[in-house]
């Protein structure tokens, strides 16, 4: 049965979720929302691990997103003078276990846009293009709008739009990301907000000109003092600074959740002072980027992922966090099995969420088991616990013992496959 179906948000999980939906059944009527002004394009390195990859296969979309991809030989564990203390690989044979760098590392804007390409595609015909009307089968795209109530009852849900206009949907998919407007409209500001836990990290992104010692190889500085410092250069023209500063002070999580950008840029400037390595370098990229974002890093722990007929996907139900790796693939699976129960249950919107909310829960729990000893092993405090890190890593590299090291990772564990759904004909 045919849906009348709004998804909030087109990053990764929006489209993800709408492709999927438009290939089980393309008399949906879908709409997205998403309160820029259109598909943002920006954002840095991502990658694609575990159930992400096959089921970027079953869509057909693996070998396009892989022409895209970011070629990155591995990663080096620096010091202060920029000398390599470990390196490790990429498991580049398609099969086993991924290393700390993907076989599919691929810039954000460029996995949305395919994603979002492909939402856009009519399973029947092969055209591309949005549906006439908001009556007519199909997908279409709304930019700058945002839900600002929700109201439902057993038939339906009332979603009321920053344009002042109100609108009635089937079903309403939060794909908004760890700060979710709709998991705070359907739980409440206060609960919402709670069901993000910090990690007490922040995090600073931002690219630099890129200098011709910045190879395919990404290098990770352990600073001291609860921080580290990443770049990832790969084949692209720029370089990708990373910032992460573990620490319990208030005006950092007050900056980075609540400030202008130019204040949060002078609290990691402050944060960094003296840090050694390229620090000049990035301080100065810092200073004049226009591409800057900062944020706190964290899990979305929700004791549910749906109520009524509204559901959230992707960081708005399970934010896993940037240093688990599995966000990405976290918001397919997510949507892989959403739009699975969907199609199973043939219209019964109830049921089938309430099968999601069971059925995707194992995924979301692999996921979000932190690797022991993180992220503290990547803003380590003492000079002592940089120096000892790096002795240990520096043993794991030289006796590639790396591969034993990632098969304690979420993604390999508890041999979870990805679940088959004939009805939606994926």
């Amino acid at each position: 049965m045919p849906l009348k179906v709004l998804i909030i948000g087109a990053g990764v999980c929006g489209p993800a979720f709408a492709t999927m939906l438009r290939r089980s059944d393309p008399e949906h009527n879908i709409t997205v929302l998403e309160r820029h002004p259109g598909i943002r394009h920006n954002g840095l390195q991502i990658d694609l691990r575990a159930w992400g990859v096959p089921i970027m296969k079953r869509l057909g979309l693996l070998d396009i997103a892989s022409k895209r991809c970011v070629h990155e030989n591995g990663i080096a564990v620096v010091d202060s003078k920029g000398r390599k203390h470990a390196e490790f690989g990429v498991n580049k044979s398609h099969t086993g276990q991924q290393s700390f760098t993907s076989e599919f590392e691929i810039m954000r804007g460029d996995l949305v846009e395919v994603l979002y390409e492909a939402s856009l595609k009519d399973p029947k015909t092969g055209v591309s293009g949005e549906a006439e009307n908001e009556d007519a089968p199909g997908i279409r795209y709304k930019f700058s709008t945002w839900p600002t109530a929700l109201t439902q009852d057993e038939k339906g849900v009332d979603v009321t739009l920053s344009d002042g206009t109100t609108k009635r949907y089937d079903l309403v998919i939060g794909a908004d990301g760890q700060w979710s407007r709709t998991r705070r409209l359907i739980f409440g500001e206060e609960e919402g907000l709670k069901m993000f836990k910090r990690l007490n990290v922040y995090a600073a992104y931002y690219t630099v000109p890129r200098e011709p010692e910045d190879d395919d190889i990404a290098r990770f500085y352990h600073v001291g003092g609860g921080r580290g410092i990443a770049t990832r250069s790969g084949d692209r023209p720029e370089t990708q600074v990373y910032l992460m500063a573990r620490t319990n002070s208030e005006e950092v999580q007050r900056a980075v959740e609540r400030q202008p950008v130019e204040t949060q840029k002078a609290v990691f400037e402050k944060l960094y002072e003296g840090a050694g390595w390229q620090w000049e370098r990035f301080r100065k990229g810092l200073r004049e980027s226009t591409d800057f974002y900062a944020d706190s890093l964290g899990q979305v722990k929700a004791p549910h992922i749906v109520k009524g007929r509204v559901a959230l996907l992707g960081d708005a139900a399970s934010c896993a966090s940037p240093v688990t790796g599995m966000g990405t693939t976290v918001s397919l699976i997510g949507s892989w099995v959403l739009a699975g129960e969907l199609a199973r249950h043939k219209g019964d919107v109830p049921t089938a969420l309430e099968a999601y909310d069971a059925n995707v829960r194992p995924y979301i729990d692999e996921a979000q088991k932190l690797m022991l000893g993180v992220p503290w092993v990547m803003t380590i405090d003492s000079s002592w616990g940089v120096f000892l890190i790096r002795l240990l890593l520096s043993f794991f590299s030289f006796i590639r013992l790396d591969k034993i090291l990632f098969a304690i990772l979420p993604e390999d564990k508890g041999g979870i496959k990805i679940p088959e759904y004939p009805e939606t004909n994926m």
